[in-house]
């Protein structure tokens, strides 16, 4: 094993580590001890991979995110229409609930500790208007090709933006209440129809 593969293994177990230990614990009670011990590793390695406790926390949430970003592209390079490639895309939501277990648990503390931590509210802030303007694009698109009628992109961008915020919420504090992710797919179908244009 060389020594960049060795680096990357040590990485990977201390954001595993942190990961289990944030979802169990919360991320107050972990420490960078615990996630040291955890992960067999010293303070000056932890370290050398995050300048801090936050950092890790904000890797957790981007590697997540990464994943979704790469189903969003792969919805979007294929054919069909926009509200089409909507309905693509809160399917893969409703497949990442089925499948993300824990790290819901994870993105209510990554929201709660938005308001004490200023790392951790800048990454919280970029995330939201990175999916606003997604959003955005989407919508604009669905006009340009037609299938869409949107007076203000940026309002009917936020109205989504909202609704896949709020029921994730509401699916991470009330998992057995509803299929959330079912929920979310009928929801978006439901404004894509009552933003329908020209042709489907």
């Amino acid at each position: 094993m060389t020594q960049e593969e060795r680096s990357q293994e040590t990485r990977s177990r201390i954001l595993a580590v942190a990961e289990q230990s944030f979802a169990e614990h919360g991320y107050d009670v972990t420490s960078v001890d615990s996630i040291c011990h955890g992960a067999g590793v010293s303070k000056g390695a932890f370290y050398h991979h995050f300048p801090s406790k936050g950092s890790v926390f904000v890797a957790l949430l981007n590697a997540w995110l990464a994943e979704l970003d790469r189903q969003f592209t792969a919805v979007q390079t294929g054919d069909g229409s926009v509200p089409r490639q909507v309905a693509a895309m809160a399917a893969g939501v409703n497949e990442i609930y089925h499948v993300a277990g824990t790290k819901w648990n994870i993105l209510l503390e990554f929201w709660a500790k938005s308001k004490a931590d200023p790392e951790v509210a800048h990454s919280t802030i970029d995330m939201i208007r990175r999916y606003q303007g997604f959003f955005q694009q989407v919508l604009e698109r669905g006009v340009s090709e037609g299938s869409l009628q949107v007076k203000d992109s940026n309002l009917a961008a936020t109205l989504m933006l909202s609704v896949v915020l709020g029921l994730l919420l509401q699916g991470i504090l009330d998992p057995e209440g509803q299929d959330w992710g079912a929920l979310m797919q009928r929801v978006l179908a439901m404004l894509m129809d009552s933003m329908g244009g020209r042709k489907s």
